[in-house]
């Protein structure tokens, strides 16, 4: 494997921004003899090719299409001239033979030229069609609310379709017009036209069927990918892996079906010109027609060419056009989804970028421009112009009796947010509190438009920033991801890094601020995730800035620097309107707003408030009495998936280190012949293969036998008029003696053998369907399992979009592209082996070119595939950052539209695809220089065969031979162009199987130690010396860690970011490798298999992981309990359920104290471990682990470690202020009291 670019350091003082590929344009005679994709031809053969090599397609398409196929038909007559030369009373010169042969050798070149250029021309064309679609595609992201796993399949399956249907569109009008020309010579030669019709509608509804159960399989596989950790903490793999299989399973009944059709048409071109030409040779034989050479062979030509177009050409053209139109169908059922009418995409702008957005001096959701807004219920959510208040100035913000539901909904009861009528002073704090559910951040969604307004009026003056709820980050650095595409401040980014406490962290990263976040920030912890997602929204330069509970994921300490530092520090002076928790800090807020089911319940100040009477007072003492249903999952620091090395970034040196992006890994030099035995081992049925590659070969004796028959038939008829007496005419009867038969005798032989054909091409098509069938559905399987047994390492270091990839592009091109391409590549070679039998037979001095030209054929066929293969690797690896951003864009949309930057997204969507695009342009290159070359040696060898037979002496079966070394030719080229398209697809093979040797995790299903039945019983719970390491070469997250939990404790965990709180977690459920023991009821659970340990273990996880499906799947998906525990269930949380946007969700009525309250009461007897963020949570407990830089700090009863003021514990509550300090000291000395009086 090429395992370059990883980890790799860049120089440079920008974020990365990539290498401007220049375009060379060629001269005329590098286009007209495609000598520019020479230099890709030859670095292939030296080296692998990378993408700095690959051409740089042009902007825009001039090329015309040009007529080739009257050359084509004009071409039998010639040879049917040419042939009378050898015909029995032929009187033609050597001469005049010679310049016939000449005629058709020039037929040919030009034939070759316009056709070469053609289909280099039409897939051009096609190229820039799916060009457009996929950016149409994409744009839709940003306007709408998408589904990421049916937009995957769109641009990895429905827009392929645009190659094949133009590259067979004209074919729909050529050929009819090229069957009335040959008509014209030879009668009613299409006779399997109206079956043909049938099987291309046919091919259609297929089409549709299939693309519908791909893209619920596609889904399926995202929401798998991004709910990895969840699954294999609730030991959910199998499940899942039956319910992958079901979807595989019912996807393959649609495409065994369309794969069957398509090889149906394959079949057509082997028996159909066979069967149109014995009921030729029937009908010329029973109008008294002798057999003759002369006679037979150009109807044969004539045949040869409609045959072609007419049962496989044609075919095709119907089927692809037939899907085709059921993708366009799609694409436009994608496009019409409904979407925002306020936000439009800005033409992109000239100039330098950052690797993933161009610069832009000014960010934000303007407002100001589709803003002021009236909205109404009958004009559909279409926003409209209104008179901007007098006061708007003063109040940047206004809404008057707005109401908003995300579901289109009539009750007002059902809305989301109710008749909130609101003003924001300018430049003032507002904050927004509230119990869980009660529609705080739905507010903020409103204000950036992203609720739908039923009803009122909703006025916003100036520039929006939004900081989400769920931090938002993108695979790049952490600077890029701070700047997202604006001009790089120097004085003004380290403020913003200040402010927002991440200065701290730089110095911790390997590469400081040029370090990699990995996708969705997999590498970083929970606070600074969301630390950096704040900084990104205060470095963007805006008049109102929308913070959505930042404070949630970090400690005290750092929560309080953030507040004072930037909150009302950096920001102050500007309108800021925060949902928080923290209700500490509302006496410093301007204004607060207390939301409550979606209604405004009170509003003012916070003195006026308090003055109000006892609810606000009741409000503050439950939001002080628990937790946030915010507080976001910690992934261990950054120290998980980089190296090492320790580069300060400081924007004083000459020169910075940048982490540069992973580079998928790809194979290297020409494709092994292991991955096709590993494909045809995938059937598992060893006599599936060697039957299905018998009949093959069966098949194609049968048709060269049949030929053989005709051509000796004819030299038995030769052989007859020759030998009559002078004056004596032949005897036509069927009965009559020609030759060792009858000809009668000849037609019954020729009719079986044309029979065996047909039942035998069928039986090719069954066996060849039922092979690649069972090879694709098993490596699907079994690739599948080892994903979901893959270590959560990665997941963690590869992006969604690269393993979504292989699910769908190199999936899709197994499914139905290979299985065409491998009949087409097999069909033609055994042809060819025909060919040369018959060139033999007919004439053995034809041994001679012939095997020069198969020498030089061979020699020039390797020499491309060696430069094609490593290209081809490159077009599936630059598709995966197409399929990245998708994912990346879609949970991230709500802050790209507020920072307005949908246009700088699209650039870099554009560049990831013209990525992609310049490799499929090489490849389309090659492979075009490749066929035109091919084709002049053909030529060559052709005018060779020619002169042999016109400057020798030779009779027989000269007509067969000369037409055999024609079709060789043909052969030649198309063999080449199967073989290499053939071997284009194999690659999807190798990407596919490289995902069959994933590291697993080890001891799944079985340990080394089998616990009692029961167990466990007490939950007691011992870690002694654990380590715990990401990987091997990183250093250690968990050191040392020695302390015991008691059955029934409830055990609080403690620490600032990065700490190692959630790696602790890793360590129980065994996520990662660890050195040490952690011991359940006295078991090392090293020995435990994993599956066992952690079905043992409940865990709730602060990222809630939800399926697009019904509520009572996303709480029992494989349907394991009954209704009756369901409602249970649901009743002890008090849960409701709402209906959002298809999907069914769940909120809960009371505050996160109910949660608190479940808890206790559900797992009153059960040893309970909480990771917090807010301390009031877990000081009843009966332990408190504090835990500092992957050390266990401090561990004992919370009150003990309070009374000890100088314990890491104690000081993290005194930064919770005086007030709160005193309420969680009380709380602790009461459990602890209690507990002494019990014990």
């Amino acid at each position: 494997m090429d395992k370059s670019n990883k980890n790799t350091v860049q120089n440079g003082t920008g974020a990365g921004e990539p290498k401007e590929r220049v375009r060379k344009k060629p001269n005329i005679l590098s286009r007209i003899f495609v000598w520019w994709i020479f230099p890709v031809l030859i670095t292939g053969n030296k080296r692998d090719v990378e993408e700095d090599d690959l051409i740089v397609p042009s902007k825009k398409f001039n090329s015309e299409r040009q007529g080739e196929y009257f050359e084509r038909t004009v071409q039998p007559l010639l040879f049917s001239q040419l042939l009378s030369y050898w015909s029995v009373d032929s009187d033609m010169q050597q001469l005049d033979a010679g310049l016939y042969a000449l005629a058709m050798l020039g037929i040919n070149f030009i034939t070759m030229m316009c056709t070469h250029h053609n289909n280099l021309f039409v897939m051009r064309f096609s190229m820039k069609v799916k060009i457009a679609a996929s950016s149409l595609l994409f744009r839709k992201v940003s306007v709408g609310d998408v589904a990421g796993g049916k937009l995957v399949n769109l641009l990895s399956n429905d827009v392929a379709r645009f190659d094949y249907a133009f590259m067979f569109l004209h074919y729909l009008w050529v050929v009819p017009l090229q069957v009335g020309v040959v008509l014209y010579f030879v009668y009613d030669a299409a006779g399997w036209a109206p079956y043909v019709a049938g099987l291309t509608k046919l091919t259609g509804v297929v089409r549709r069927m299939t693309a519908k159960r791909t893209d619920r399989r596609i889904k399926l596989m995202s929401e798998i990918i991004n709910g990895i950790q969840v699954i294999k903490m609730y030991a959910w793999e199998k499940p899942f892996q039956l319910v992958v299989k079901a979807a595989r399973a019912y996807e393959m009944s649609a495409l065994r079906k369309s794969i069957f059709i398509r090889s149906t048409f394959l079949g057509f071109m082997l028996f159909t010109e066979r069967s149109v030409m014995f009921l030729t040779v029937l009908t010329l034989a029973l109008t008294g027609n002798m057999i003759s050479a002369n006679l037979i062979y150009p109807i044969q030509q004539y045949f040869g060419i409609i045959t072609m177009n007419v049962t496989l050409i044609l075919p095709m053209a119907f089927a692809s056009f037939s899907e085709m139109l059921i993708s366009l169908e799609r694409i436009q059922g994608f496009l019409l989804l409904d979407e925002r009418s306020d936000i439009q995409i800005t033409p992109k702008v000239n100039g330098a970028g950052s690797k993933l957005f161009n610069n832009s001096k000014k960010g934000g959701l303007d407002t100001g421009i589709v803003l002021p807004t009236k909205y109404s219920p009958t004009e559909t959510n279409i926003a409209r112009p209104i008179q901007e208040e007098p006061n708007m100035a003063d109040y940047p913000v206004q809404l008057n009796k707005v109401s908003a539901s995300w579901a289109d909904v009539n009750d007002t009861k059902e809305m989301t947010l109710k008749n909130i009528s609101l003003r924001v002073r300018k430049n003032k704090l507002c904050a927004v509190i509230g119990p869980v559910g009660s529609g705080k951040t739905s507010l903020l969604q409103l204000l950036l438009k992203e609720l739908p307004v039923a009803s009122g009026n909703l006025s916003i003056s100036g520039t929006m920033s939004y900081a989400s709820q769920e931090p938002w980050l993108f695979p790049a650095t952490v600077r890029e991801n701070i700047l997202f595409g604006l001009d790089y401040d120097v004085a003004k980014y380290k403020e913003v890094c200040k402010v927002c406490s991440l200065l701290p962290d730089f110095k911790q990263f390997p590469y400081g601020d040029l370090s990699l976040v990995g996708e969705r920030g997999v590498s970083l912890s929970g606070g600074q995730r969301a630390r950096i997602n704040l900084a990104r929204a205060i470095y963007r330069e805006a008049d109102i800035y929308l913070l959505d509970d930042p404070l949630s994921a970090v400690d005290a300490n750092v929560g309080r620097q953030l507040f004072d530092g930037c909150i009302k520090g950096y920001l102050s002076g500007k309108t800021c309107i925060l949902v928080t928790h923290q209700i500490h800090y509302l006496k410093a807020a301007d204004f607060i707003v207390v939301l409550n089911e979606g209604s405004i319940e009170n509003m003012g100040s916070y003195d006026e408030l308090m003055k109000t009477g006892t609810e606000f007072s009741m409000l503050l003492s439950d939001q002080a009495s628990e937790g946030t249903d915010t507080d976001k999952k910690e992934r261990p620091a950054m120290m998980r998936g980089i190296s090492k090395v320790s580069v300060k970034s400081d924007d004083n040196d000459g020169e910075e280190k940048i982490q540069v992006l992973e580079a998928e890994e790809r194979q290297s030099g020409s494709l092994k012949w292991d991955v096709l035995a590993r494909y045809m081992k995938a059937v598992n049925s060893w006599c599936i293969v060697l039957m299905a590659f018998l009949v093959l070969v069966i098949t194609q004796g049968a048709a060269t036998t049949g030929d053989y028959w005709l051509s000796f038939w004819t030299n038995q008829v030769d052989a007859y008029i020759k030998d009559l007496p002078e004056g004596e005419n032949p005897d036509p009867a069927l009965n009559a003696q020609v030759g060792l038969l009858t000809t009668g005798q000849y037609l019954i032989v020729l009719g079986s053998l044309i029979l065996a054909i047909i039942v035998l091409t069928q039986l090719r098509i069954i066996s060849f369907v039922v092979m690649t069938m069972r090879a694709s559905e098993n490596l699907h399987n079994t690739i599948y399992e080892k994903l979901i047994v893959a270590i959560m390492r990665f997941f963690d270091t590869n992006p969604s979009g690269r393993v979504l990839n292989r699910f769908s592009k190199d999936m899709g091109a197994m499914d139905e592209l290979l299985p065409r391409s491998m009949l087409e590549t097999v069909q033609m070679y055994l042809s060819l082996a025909s060919v040369l039998v018959l060139n033999a037979t007919a004439l053995p001095w034809t041994l001679i070119p012939t095997s020069v030209l198969m020498f030089v054929f061979v020699f020039l066929l390797k020499w491309y595939i060696n430069a094609a293969q490593a290209v081809k690797r490159l077009e599936g690896t630059t598709k995966s950052p197409v399929f990245g951003m998708i994912n990346s864009t879609i949970s991230g949309l709500s802050t790209i539209r507020s920072s307005n930057s949908q246009d700088r997204l699209l650039t870099s969507f554009d560049d990831a695809q013209n990525l992609h695009t310049s490799a499929f342009y090489t490849f389309l290159g090659g492979s075009t220089a490749f066929g035109l070359y091919l084709d002049a040696l053909c030529l060559i060898y052709l005018g060779i065969v020619m002169s042999i037979f016109i400057l020798g002496d030779f009779v027989g079966s000269v007509g067969l031979a000369v037409s055999q070394s024609m079709v060789l030719t043909m052969m030649l080229q198309m063999a080449a162009k199967f073989t290499a398209d053939f071997l284009g697809q194999m690659t999807a093979v190798e990407r596919v199987l490289e995902y069959t040797k994933l590291p697993t995790e080890e001891n799944m299903e079985t340990g080394p130690t089998t616990p009692p039945k029961g167990w466990p019983s007490a939950g007691e719970v011992t870690f002694s010396n654990v380590y715990l390491k990401y990987s091997p070469d990183d250093p250690p997250v968990l050191k040392d860690l020695n302390f015991a939990i008691k059955s029934g404790w409830k055990v609080g965990v403690v620490g600032r970011t990065g700490a190692g709180k959630s790696s602790l977690i890793s360590a129980l459920f065994r996520l990662s490798d660890i050195t040490g023991s952690i011991k359940i009821d006295g078991l090392d659970t090293q020995g435990i298999a994993k599956k066992l340990l952690r079905s043992k273990i409940s865990i709730i996880p602060q990222e809630p992981v939800l399926f697009s499906a019904s509520l009572r799947y996303n709480l029992d998906p494989f349907d394991d309990y009954c209704d009756d525990d369901i409602w249970r269930a649901l009743e002890q949380v008090r849960c409701k359920q709402n209906k959002i946007n298809g999907m069914s969700i769940f909120y809960f009525q009371s505050t996160d104290a109910l949660i608190q309250k479940t808890i206790r009461k559900q797992f009153a007897t059960c040893t309970v471990l909480t990771i917090a963020h807010r301390l009031n949570t877990i000081m009843d407990s009966d332990r408190v682990l504090v835990m500092d830089q992957g050390v266990a700090a401090e561990f004992d009863h919370p009150y003990i470690l309070l009374s000890n003021p100088n314990s890491k514990f104690a000081s993290m509550v005194k930064e919770t202020g005086d007030n709160m300090s005193k309420i969680l000291f009380e709380v602790a000395k009461t459990k602890y009291e209690s507990d002494s009086k019990t014990a």
